[in-house]
């Protein structure tokens, strides 16, 4: 027709960017060379892909280039995801320790950052003139925000007003409290026509819904659902103590798709999606296997699309609950948040220290008290019609949180906080947020195990599992997905080997020595990165085989006559009865919340 459309020019116009960042990086350094190779084939692909599928390409690109234009984080929701991440690094932090000086800078580096860019952001609608709606906004954020932030954040006369974690965790804790309500005075309830007319508008027939090449199955391309529409509401959701926008895509099946945007002003780190892809690899192991097919074990994943640096989807399940929240529907009628137990029971912890011998069992039976061990079970029957319907529940819940918790516990990851666990209310899927591999600060190794138990299976846990499911389907399931893992025909290692990979090359870059050129830095960087890739995957494989029943039977031919062998699944008992061991459990930190 001669016309060009916004998609189109929006194209053009980043290929000309694109054309200038590789004439530019033609003779820059090899880390600019690589990117530009990089660049070049994703172009190459995008061609092939218009060329070939002009209406699929045009409309895929119009949802992507709508997203990320229209759901850019407001600057309250970037203060609280800042927020969300200090305090949720400082959960495996002693609160009645003195406050060192390393956690307080992380904090006030954090904020300082994001008022500083901020601020340029001023600067820059300064200089255009007329000033737009958006710029009267950020001046009236920065100055009514900034002063308050410095007064509570920042150093005063070279030192911070906080003299323990718990100083600090409390001030972050009541910031966290004004922003969320903030944000939900300002965009509750709004209209996807608020946001994106074009969206809100638009009627797919090309694009398929996000995330079906994720499941757990090989795609089929023809049978993939397609979007039919965006629903107009957008509803407002709290994910792991951070906020997002929810919208929910009809497809041509009639069912409706829930997604976050995880939209945040600095770049999303990609390590659970990597763990994700690592995951649907061990779901088609465990398909494979006659021991986990049979039981119909898999790892509950919920898919993430990438769809820029900064802005990503995330499948969400309406009717999931996190752990922490059934704590604190609990606790509201009380008057008490979850923060405010942990805080007692630091508290009682500390004065019952010069009365009782054991002070920590001390005030864990007063929080006991407080939060019985019914509470998950209690709250798991309100929502189930029927008996029959909640053994099926715990017998599903047994065989998936086992998935989950070889998962994590082979992967060094430290065991989740009640944010973090996830359960659907209605089958008894479970979910571990931001189960990522856990590496040492070098970055050289897999972490050493600094965390008394090796997984979260508190007394409430226990009481929803039972203890015959626990001792029967829990541990059997465990055993069972780590045979499955460990069959040599399912090469688990190499691509171990893969993920560990990048994931040591996200975390370091190539530092060239005294007298060596950048080339051969880069060069000895890969290497370094790969021998350390490869030490790290046999660790965790060494912790797979060490689970699997396979290797129980085999250490059974060297036992004598007369002598009493090990159980098959021997190691996975063990680990049970440390991660159900209460006195273990207390010497956790306290906003791990081991009574829950």
């Amino acid at each position: 027709t001669g016309a060009t459309t916004p998609q189109a020019s929006t194209s053009q116009g980043a290929g000309g960017v694109a054309a200038k960042q590789e004439a530019s990086a033609a003779g820059g350094t090899p880390e600019a060379r690589a990117a530009m190779v990089v660049r070049q084939h994703a172009q190459e692909i995008m061609k092939h892909l218009r060329d070939t599928h002009l209406a699929f390409f045009l409309e895929t690109e119009r949802f992507v280039v709508e997203i990320t234009r229209s759901f850019k984080p407001s600057w309250e929701q970037q203060l609280q995801h800042i927020i969300s991440a200090c305090m949720d690094s400082m959960t495996s932090l002693n609160l009645s320790a003195p406050l060192t000086t390393e956690v307080a800078e992380k904090v006030e580096s954090a904020l300082s950052e994001l008022l500083t860019v901020l601020e340029q952001q001023q600067e820059q609608e300064k200089g255009k003139g007329q000033p737009s709606k958006e710029s009267l906004q950020l001046t009236e954020f920065l100055s009514t925000y900034k002063p308050l932030l410095t007064a509570s954040f920042f150093k005063e006369n070279g030192s911070y007003s906080f003299a323990t974690n718990k100083d600090l965790y409390l001030m972050l804790r009541k910031w966290q409290v004004a922003v969320r309500r903030e944000l939900s005075r300002a965009a509750a309830p709004k209209q996807l026509e608020s946001l994106s007319r074009a969206l809100a508008e638009s009627k797919g027939s090309q694009m398929e819904v996000p995330g079906q090449y994720l499941d757990m199955n090989e795609p089929m391309t023809d049978q993939h659902v397609k979007v039919d529409r965006v629903l107009p509401e957008i509803e407002l959701v709290d994910i792991n103590l951070a906020c997002h926008r929810q919208i929910t895509i009809r497809g041509n099946d009639g069912k409706l798709y829930h997604f976050i945007v995880e939209a945040t002003g600095t770049t999303v780190s990609s390590s659970d999606e990597r763990t994700l892809f690592l995951c649907q690899f061990m779901n088609r192991c465990m398909e494979k296997e006659k021991q986990t097919r049979r039981r119909n074990m898999n790892l509950h994943l919920r898919p993430i699309v990438g769809l820029a640096p900064r802005c990503r989807l995330i499948s969400h399940d309406p009717k999931s609950i996190s752990l922490l929240e059934v704590l604190e529907d609990f606790l509201i009628s009380k008057g008490m948040t979850s923060d405010g137990v942990a805080l007692k029971f630091a508290e009682k912890a500390q004065a019952l220290s010069k009365i009782e011998k054991d002070p920590l069992m001390a005030a864990m039976n007063e929080v006991a008290d407080i939060l019985p061990e019914t509470v998950l079970l209690d709250y798991v029957r309100s929502q189930i019609p029927s008996n029959a319907h909640l053994w099926s529940f715990r017998k599903h819940l047994a065989v998936q949180y086992a998935c989950q918790v070889l998962v994590s516990h082979v992967l060094f990851t430290a065991p989740p906080p009640p944010a973090k666990l996830v359960l659907s209310q209605l089958q008894g899927d479970v979910m571990l947020l931001a189960s990522t591999p856990g590496l040492n600060k070098e970055c050289t190794r897999m972490q050493d195990s600094t965390d008394m138990v090796p997984f979260r299976m508190t007394r409430m846990l226990t009481t929803l599992l039972s203890p015959v499911g626990l001792e029967g389907g829990f541990s059997a399931a465990m055993g069972a997905a780590a045979m499955a893992l460990n069959h040599p025909n399912r090469q688990l290692r190499h691509h171990l080997c893969i993920l560990l990979r990048e994931e040591l090359l996200a975390y370091s870059s190539p530092t060239p020595k005294p007298g060596q050129s950048a080339a051969q830095s880069v060069t000895d960087h890969g290497r370094s990165v790969l021998a350390r890739a490869n030490e790290c995957a046999q660790q965790v494989s060494q912790r797979v085989n060490d689970l699997s029943p396979m290797t129980a039977l085999a250490a059974e031919k060297d036992v004598k006559d007369g002598e009493l062998g090990q159980p098959i699944n021997g190691k996975v008992i063990s680990l049970i009865m440390a991660a159900a061991d209460p006195v273990k459990q207390i010497a956790m930190p306290c906003l791990w919340h081991p009574w829950a």
